[in-house]
C-alpha cells in the first residue's frame, strides 16, 4: 500500500509539471510564429524596388537633372545572412524533421504516458477505496472538463486535430462520470442524469460549431443518442424518446447544413434506426400502431429532407451520407406496411396519402414518381383487397381505390395538357393507374357481387374513353393511350361477362379495331397492341375448333363455326386495311394465310363433328381427304389467279399433308371403296393442279418469278 501510494503522490506531482511543459511549449511556438512574421517582414524591406515601378517611374517625363560631380557613393547591395537566405530558399529538412519530432512527436507520446499513468491511479484509487463515490464522480468530471479546456487550448495554439481528439476525450469522460453516477452509485435520479447528458451534448454540439471540427459534432450526436442508451428504464417512454430523437435529428440535419457536414446525416440517420429497432423489440404493441407510424413519418421526413440536401453524384463523405439515406424511405415504407395493414382504416388512410405525394412529386418533378409510388401503394393494397377483413370494409376499400385512382387520373391528366408527348414512364404510369384501380374493384366485388365486375369493367371502359375524347385535342398522344386502355377494359369486360366463342369474338373485333386506330394514327405500338389482341384471340380460336365437337350441336349453324367465320371475315379485313395503308407487306401476308388456316380448321372441325354423331369415321376421314385437296386446289387457282405465291406455298402444304394422310392412313384403315375413291379424288386433285400450274407456266410464265417475289412481298 506504501509503494502505490508513493507513485500516486509521485503522478500528482508530475501533473503540475505537464501542464507547465505544455504551456511552455505552446508560448515557445508562438513566440517562433512572431519572430518568423517579423524576418519576413525584414525580408521584404531589404528586397529592391520591383520591375513595375521602375516602369512607372521611367514613364513620367521628367527632364534629366544636371550633372554635378557625384558627392554620394552608389549604394552598395545589401548583404543577407545565410539564415534570411535559408528562409527564402525554404526550410531544410533536418530543421523540419527535428521540429517535427520535438515538437509534436514528444508531446504525444509524454501526453499518452500521463493519461495512462493517470488512468492506473484511478484504478488504484478504486480498488483501493481511497476515493468515496462521489469524490470518483467528481474526479472524473473534472479530468473531463481539464480535457475539453487543454483541447482547446491545443487547437487554438495550432494542433488543431490533436486538441480536438483531447477535447473529444473529456467529452466522451463527462458522458461516462453521468452514467456512473446514475447507474453504478445512485447518485442522481434519471431527470437529473437526463438533463446533464443533455448539456453536455448541447455543449459538445456548440464546441464542434465553434472549433469547425466534424469530430467533435459525430461524437456529440451519437452521445446524445446514446445517451437513452445509457440511461435505461423500465417503463415505456415512447412519446419522450421518439420527440428526443426527432429533436437530435433536426439539431444535427442544421448543423451538417450550416458546416457542410455529411456524416451526421449519417450518424443521425443509423442512430435513429437503432433507436426504433431497439424500443420496438423491447415495448411494440398492436395498441401503439398509430402514434408509432406518425413518429415513423416524422422520421421519414426528416431523413428525405437530407436525403435532397446530398447530391447524387458527389463523391466522398457525402457520397456515403447518400447512400445510407436512400434506404430511408424503403426503411419507412416496409415498417408502415407491417404496422399498418392490420388496421384497416390507418391502411386505407395511409394508402391515399402516399398516393397524393406520389401525384405530387409527378407534377413538380417527373412521372417516374407517380409510377414509383402507385406501384407501392397499390401491391399492399390489393392483397389487402383480396383478404378477409376487406368484406367488412367494402366501402371504405372502394372509396380508397377511387381516391387513389383519382389523384393519379388528375396529375396524368396535368402533365399531359403540360407535356404533350408522354415518357414511357407516363404511359406505364396510367395504364397501372387504370388497370389497378378495376382490380382493387373486381377483387371487392368479387366476394359477394361477382355478376358486378363485368359491368364495372364495362362503365370504367365508357370513362377512360370519354377522358381520350377530351383529351384528343390538348394531348393526342395521352389520349391514345387512354382509348388504349378503355379497350383493354371492354376486353375485360367481355372475358367477364361471357365465355368461350363469346370472348374470343370480343378479343378479336378489339384488336381489329385496335389496329385499325394504330394505322389511322400512324402509331407502331398501337398496332402492335391490336396485333397481340387479334393473336391471342386466333389462338382461343384455334384451341375452341379443335375441342371435341358438343354433342347435338347444329352442323355450320353454331357458336363454333360462328367464331370462326367472324375470325376469317376479320382477317380479311386486316389484310384489307393494311393493303389500303401500304404498311407491312409480311404482316398482311401472315393475316391472309391466318385466314387460311382458320378456314381449314373450321371445315375440318365441322366434318368431325357432324360424322362423329354417325360412327361414321371412314366417310369421315374420306371426306376430311377429299375436302382438304379440294381447298388447297381452289388456293392454287386463286394464288395463280392473283399472282400471290405465299397462296400457292400454303396451297401446297396442304396438299403435301394431304398426301401423307391418304397413303399412310386411308389405304391403312379405309375399307376397298373408301380406300379407291380417297386415292382418285386425290389423284384427280393432284392433276387439276398440275393442268393449271402447266397452263399457267406456258401462258404467262407465272409472271416470272421476279414478279411473284414482289407480290409476295406486297401480300
Amino acid at each position: 500500500m506504501d509503494v502505490f501510494a508513493a507513485v500516486a503522490l509521485v503522478l500528482l506531482a508530475l501533473i503540475p509539471g505537464w501542464i507547465a511543459t505544455v504551456w511552455l511549449l505552446w508560448r515557445i511556438r508562438s513566440l517562433r510564429r512572431s519572430v518568423r512574421a517579423l524576418e519576413t517582414r525584414l525580408a521584404r524591406l531589404e528586397s529592391p524596388p520591383s520591375s513595375a515601378s521602375r516602369v512607372d517611374t521611367a514613364v513620367l517625363p521628367v527632364a534629366p537633372p544636371p550633372r554635378e560631380p557625384a558627392l554620394i557613393p552608389p549604394p552598395q547591395p545589401v548583404q543577407t545572412s545565410p539564415a534570411t537566405r535559408a528562409r527564402r530558399a525554404g526550410p531544410e529538412t533536418g530543421e523540419t524533421l527535428e521540429s517535427w519530432i520535438g515538437g509534436q512527436w514528444l508531446l504525444y507520446i509524454g501526453v499518452l504516458a500521463i493519461l495512462v499513468g493517470v488512468a492506473y491511479f484511478e484504478k488504484l484509487a478504486f480498488e483501493s477505496a481511497w476515493l468515496g463515490e462521489t469524490a470518483r464522480v467528481a474526479q472524473g468530471a473534472a479530468a473531463g472538463l481539464l480535457l475539453v479546456y487543454g483541447g482547446i487550448r491545443f487547437a487554438r495554439a495550432g494542433y488543431a486535430g490533436y486538441g480536438h481528439a483531447i477535447a473529444g476525450t473529456g467529452i466522451a469522460a463527462l458522458y461516462v462520470s453521468t452514467y456512473a453516477s446514475f447507474n453504478f452509485y445512485h447518485l442522481i435520479d434519471r431527470t437529473t442524469a437526463f438533463a446533464l447528458m443533455l448539456v453536455v451534448t448541447g455543449a459538445a454540439a456548440a464546441l464542434s460549431d465553434r472549433q469547425r471540427s466534424q469530430g467533435l459534432a459525430v461524437l456529440a450526436v451519437g452521445g446524445g443518442y446514446l445517451t437513452p442508451f445509457l440511461l435505461p428504464g423500465t417503463s415505456d417512454t415512447q412519446i419522450a424518446l421518439f420527440g428526443y430523437d426527432a429533436i437530435l435529428a433536426a439539431g444535427a440535419s442544421a448543423l451538417a447544413r450550416r458546416r457542410t457536414w455529411p456524416l451526421l446525416y449519417a450518424t443521425s440517420y443509423l442512430a435513429t434506426l437503432v433507436t426504433v429497432a431497439a424500443w420496438a423489440d423491447r415495448f411494440y404493441t398492436p395498441a401503439k400502431y398509430l402514434r408509432t407510424e406518425l413518429f415513423l413519418t416524422l422520421f421519414c421526413a426528416l431523413f428525405v429532407s437530407m436525403l435532397a440536401r446530398c447530391r447524387r453524384r458527389a463523391a466522398g463523405a457525402e457520397r456515403v451520407a447518400w447512400l445510407f439515406l436512400l434506404s430511408a424511405p424503403a426503411a419507412y415504407y416496409v415498417a408502415s406496411i407491417v404496422i399498418l395493414l392490420p388496421h384497416s382504416t390507418a391502411f386505407l388512410i395511409w394508402s391515399v396519402a402516399a398516393a397524393a405525394i406520389g401525384a405530387a412529386l409527378a407534377v413538380q418533378r417527373s412521372p417516374r414518381w407517380g409510377l414509383l409510388i402507385d406501384a407501392a401503394v397499390l401491391i399492399p393494397f390489393l392483397v389487402w383487397c383480396s383478404s378477409a377483413p376487406a368484406r367488412s370494409h367494402l366501402t371504405d376499400g372502394l372509396w380508397t381505390a377511387a381516391g387513389i385512382y383519382a389523384l393519379g387520373l388528375a396529375a396524368q391528366i396535368r402533365i399531359a395538357r403540360a407535356r404533350p408527348r408522354p415518357s414511357p414512364a407516363f404511359v406505364a404510369w396510367l395504364h397501372l393507374n387504370g388497370l389497378g384501380a378495376f382490380a382493387a374493384a373486381y377483387l371487392l366485388l368479387l366476394f359477394d357481387h361477382v355478376a358486378l365486375t363485368s359491368v364495372a369493367a364495362a362503365v370504367f371502359a365508357l370513362w377512360h374513353a370519354g377522358i381520350a375524347f377530351a383529351l384528343r385535342r390538348d394531348a393526342p398522344e395521352p389520349a391514345l393511350h387512354t382509348g388504349a386502355l378503355a379497350l383493354t377494359l371492354i376486353a375485360i369486360a367481355i372475358a367477364l361477362q361471357f365465355d368461350g366463342p363469346a370472348v374470343t369474338i370480343g378479343w378479336g373485333a378489339e384488336g381489329f379495331g385496335i389496329i385499325a386506330l394504330g394505322l389511322r394514327t400512324r402509331r407502331t405500338w398501337l398496332r402492335t397492341a391490336g396485333v397481340t389482341l387479334f393473336g391471342i384471340a386466333f389462338v382461343r380460336a384455334v384451341s375452341l375448333l379443335t375441342e371435341p365437337p358438343i354433342v347435338g350441336q347444329t352442323p355450320v349453324f353454331n357458336r363454333r363455326a360462328a367464331c370462326a367465320v367472324f375470325l376469317i371475315a376479320l382477317a380479311y379485313g386486316t389484310a384489307a386495311l393494311l393493303k389500303r395503308s401500304g404498311a407491312g407487306g409480311p404482316l398482311r401476308t401472315t393475316a391472309i394465310l391466318a385466314a387460311q388456316f382458320l378456314t381449314l380448321l373450321g371445315l375440318t372441325s365441322e366434318i368431325r363433328a357432324y360424322w362423329s354423331a354417325f360412327e361414321a369415321a371412314l366417310t369421315r376421314e374420306l371426306m376430311l381427304s377429299v375436302t382438304w385437296a379440294a381447298y388447297a386446289t381452289i388456293l392454287v387457282v386463286v394464288g395463280l389467279r392473283r399472282s400471290v405465291a405465299p397462296l400457292r406455298i400454303f396451297a401446297m402444304v396442304v396438299l403435301a399433308i394431304t398426301i401423307v394422310k391418304v397413303f399412310t392412313v386411308d389405304l391403312a384403315q379405309l375399307q376397298r371403296v373408301y380406300r379407291v375413291a380417297s386415292v382418285l379424288g386425290l389423284g384427280v386433285m393432284l392433276l387439276l393442279t398440275s393442268y393449271l400450274y402447266q397452263k399457267s407456266r406456258t401462258g404467262t410464265r407465272l409472271g416470272s418469278s421476279a414478279a411473284d417475289g414482289d407480290e409476295s412481298g406486297a401480300a
